[in-house]
């Protein structure tokens, strides 16, 4: 405001000691401007450090879809923490599973697979998890999807000392709806009540909410009847709640799909609900507040999804994980809706103590406050500015001075900070051209190498076959030829010995043709890759005596030769790990196209493993096959995803472009 006056061309009178003077406000214009300027290049200089790093991409996986009313409240805390106006370093995308409407395993694998074409190349920094069948969904597939990530999450109900929450192993913000609290407030503002009408579901999330209940109706035992509505379709909760008298109260807790099947949002069940209820509606939860519920201990969906993104922010600040508390949870508070309080006629003196309402009308005065706030604190910084002014004006001279000083300061401080700035800069680029240049080395010493050792196993088969199989014939030959020239004078046991060594070098002979198959397929070369993983399927089916089913389809045409050899070792290490180690009696091979990708699904019911426990071996322990089959893999530009559990075998499933 004080800039905007001194580009007038008023002056201002002011005595000191006992003489008036004039000064002109065109002196006080340039010397704040000049300050401004000065802090404005400091703050671009800051700007600037950070304007070349990339920004931290976070990942919300939201468990349904985006209209209904928690999960925008939950989106609307996130956001305004992490897309606040003093952080431009992060990006943030936002999932939807939409598992009310879409329940079940086959979304959840529609999800996964959805997932890995869009972020395959991307990396996360942190990943938040909102409600359960998110939460749970991460814990199935993060350390495929998103490895070494940090997992947060929210909207999650928790019970205490639980060792199977479906958090376990996560961090972040749990929801702890209080029932107790909810009652004990509903009998506050009705004293006589003697029933409660409880409406649930049997979702995921009321099946979570059932001990709740149960602790709730524990606690009034003997001085409440309760009513658990928690298996009806809409048309019968509607008469149920139709019937309900004076002296009972409704507690809502979920109702988002009924036993038909059919499913409802929160809006539209509340809306439902309250228009067939003669009788106040209580809830725990903030977002039914102005469609019909009267009030309660709410939880804030909002309030939860600043507290996980604080502590995203506090990650990407270097705080380690294992820091957190494994659960956190925010408070609850009591809020009533001022329409539904005037629809029952309740006074404010009978709400619980700390009570908040909503939707409170406001009078003009009130309603303006903040413009009157801000008119008056103008005045005050405008007669503020005349004496700031007053007093600059005064001091002018050595104020000029000083400032020149400190220009010449700054300006060598702010040279010398450019300079170290542009100095990490181009330390960072090399830094990164290095890396670059190393893993692209990297992956070219293993093309080089796995070209190698296919160019040895021809070698060693060609050998096998040519020189070491001609020997054992003509050593076979040469047995013939002995046991004919002894004739048949000689006695039996020499006759039988000559036959077991026939015998023998034909066991041998089988040996060597099938370790040269092994080392290097013929049928690869000469029929491709179809007939070559039919031969190698049903000599594997034979050796190990393993029930094998094949869905294959023609893949000869859409892989070059060298393509075609790294799917055939691909399947080989497949067929040789089940082989070993499995214990598999039945083996699934199935090969498809889906658009433009192939995907070659190897499926065992042998013994399966641990897949964290693998992959947190030491090399050495762990074996080169999986590692060989990922690089393969790699070299195709493909994806590998290896599911196992103990005891329910393994499935290695991988995606190939074409």
């Amino acid at each position: 405001m004080s800039l905007a006056w001194a580009t007038n061309e008023k002056t201002f009178f002011f005595a000191e000691q006992g003489r008036g003077r004039f000064v002109s406000f065109y002196k006080m214009h340039f010397y704040f401007s000049f300050i401004f300027l000065l802090f404005s290049v400091q703050s671009a200089s800051a700007h600037a450090q950070n304007f070349h790093l990339p920004p931290h991409n976070i990942l919300i996986l939201h468990s349904y879809h985006s209209s209904l009313g928690g999960v925008e409240n939950i989106n609307k805390g996130i956001e305004e923490v992490l897309l606040a106006k003093d952080r431009q370093d992060i990006e943030l995308y936002i999932e939807y599973m939409d598992n009310l409407r879409q329940p079940g395993k086959e979304n959840s694998q529609h999800i996964y697979r959805s997932l890995t074409e869009k972020y395959s190349n991307r990396k996360f920094s942190a990943v938040i998890g909102v409600d359960t069948a998110a939460v749970t969904f991460l814990q199935q597939y993060h350390s495929v999807l998103f490895p070494m990530t940090p997992i947060l999450y929210c909207g999650v109900s928790c019970r205490p000392n639980d060792p199977d929450a479906p958090t376990g192993g996560f961090v972040g913000v749990c929801e702890n709806i209080d029932i107790e609290a909810t009652i004990k407030a509903g009998l506050q503002l009705y004293p006589k009540t003697k029933d409660i009408f409880i409406i649930n579901d049997r979702t995921v999330d009321g099946l979570i909410y059932d001990d709740k209940i149960k602790d709730g109706m524990i606690a009034f035992a003997g001085r409440l009847t309760f009513h658990l509505w928690d298996d009806l379709s809409m048309e019968e909760l509607l008469d149920k709640v139709r019937e309900v008298q004076e002296g009972g109260l409704v507690l809502l807790v979920n109702f988002t799909r009924d036993k038909n099947g059919e499913n409802f949002s929160y809006g539209r069940s509340i809306g439902l609900i309250s228009a067939k209820c003669r009788v106040p509606i209580l809830s725990m939860w903030q977002f039914y507040l102005g469609s019909g519920v009267l009030g309660g201990m709410m939880v804030d969906g909002r309030a939860q999804g600043m507290a996980a993104a604080k502590m995203v922010v506090d990650i990407l600040m270097g705080e380690p994980v294992e820091n957190f508390v494994t659960r956190q949870s925010t408070a609850n508070h009591l809020i009533f809706d001022y329409n539904r309080m005037k629809r029952f006629a309740i006074p404010y003196k009978v709400l619980p103590e700390g009570s908040m309402v909503t939707d409170e009308p406001q009078s003009i005065l009130w309603k303006y406050k903040k413009t009157g706030l801000t008119v008056l604190g103008i005045a005050l910084a405008l007669e503020a500015t005349v004496i700031i002014l007053s007093v600059v004006t005064y001091k002018s001279k050595k104020a000029e001075q000083m400032l020149e000083e400190l220009v010449d300061i700054r300006t060598h401080e702010l040279t010398s900070a450019n300079e170290k700035l542009k100095a990490e800069i181009h330390v960072r680029k090399r830094i990164e051209e290095a890396l670059r240049e190393s893993e692209e080395t990297l992956h070219l010493l293993s093309i080089n190498l796995l070209t190698v050792q296919e160019n040895e196993r021809r070698r060693i088969s060609a050998e096998l076959h040519d020189e070491l199989g001609q020997s054992l014939a003509a050593l076979k030959l040469q047995v013939g030829a002995l046991e004919k020239q002894l004739g048949y004078d000689v006695p039996y046991t020499l006759q039988e010995e000559c036959e077991e060594l026939r015998q023998s070098i034909n066991l041998i002979i089988e040996n060597v043709r099938r370790l040269s198959r092994d080392l290097s397929p013929v049928a690869l070369d000469d029929l491709g890759i179809d007939a070559a993983l039919e031969y190698l399927i049903t000599n594997f089916a034979k050796l190990h005596e393993i029930e094998v089913s094949l869905d294959l389809i023609e893949i000869n045409h859409l892989f070059s030769q060298a393509g075609q050899r790294l799917v055939y070792r691909i399947v080989q290490e497949s067929l040789n790990n089940i082989g070993k180690h499995a214990n598999a009696t039945h083996v699934s091979i199935k090969i498809e196209k889906v658009k433009n990708r192939i995907f070659l699904i190897v499926k065992d019911n042998g013994t399966g493993f641990n897949t964290m426990e693998f992959q947190n071996r030491n090399k050495s322990e762990s074996g080169m096959g999986l590692a060989a089959m990922a690089e393969r893999v790699r070299i195709l530009e493909g994806v590998i995803d290896i599911n196992s559990e103990e005891g329910e075998g393994t499935t290695i499933t991988v995606s190939l472009p074409v």
